[in-house]
């Protein structure tokens, strides 16, 4: 009898570890998943509209001529994070540009003269690139603007202040060229229609 017991409890035993092991990794399979899709609160957009793009500062991304869906105030309810592509309300134009976030508050960002006398920008000490791979190198010139805001905040991007670029190396009419970009100038979040 006592060999019946222990064998019992040493197969109920490896049973239950095999359940605890197997809801382990159901927990783990479900908390990666949760991670890696995309949550959107559509709760607080005020309007889906259809956009065509005009201009190629994005192209690889998204092409001139293709039709996307911006999602108006995405942002009132759902927090900017790097590599969203957004629509951006540029003081002086009617139409909002298209522009991806690669610079979130908090990040530190500096410029590198590389050896063919460009910069490069760096965030979080990774040199920033486009959807290929390839640096942002900005001609020597090109980096003023992004100098004055290392200088002004030490090298940190503020509270509420993001870092918005194309996919064009040399840089485009983007945050090369204006700088840091509030939250409140964020028209909403940029989706290609499928």
């Amino acid at each position: 009898m006592e060999k019946f017991t222990k064998k019992f409890l040493f197969y109920f035993g490896s049973f239950i570890a095999v359940i605890v092991i197997a809801e382990l990794v159901v927990f783990v399979y479900l908390k990666f998943n949760n991670n890696k899709s995309e949550k959107i609160d559509l709760t607080c957009v005020s309007e889906q509209t259809d956009e065509i793009v005009r201009g190629q500062s994005l192209s690889g991304v998204i092409e001139e001529g293709q039709t996307v869906k911006l999602l108006r105030n995405f942002y009132n309810c759902n927090p900017v994070q790097r590599g969203d592509i957004i629509a951006y309300n540029l003081s002086g134009r009617t139409e909002p540009i298209i522009k991806i976030v690669k610079g979130l508050p908090g990040d530190e960002f500096k410029l590198e003269q590389n050896q063919r006398g460009g910069y490069n920008i760096i965030i979080n000490n990774k040199i920033l690139t486009v959807s290929t791979g390839a640096p942002y190198e900005l001609p020597a010139g090109r980096q003023k603007m992004l100098e004055l805001y290392i200088h002004d905040y030490n090298g940190v991007i503020p509270p509420d202040a993001y870092l918005i670029f194309g996919n064009l190396s040399s840089g485009s009419l983007d945050s090369t060229r204006f700088g840091l970009v509030g939250k409140e100038g964020i028209a909403g979040k940029i989706h290609p229609v499928k």
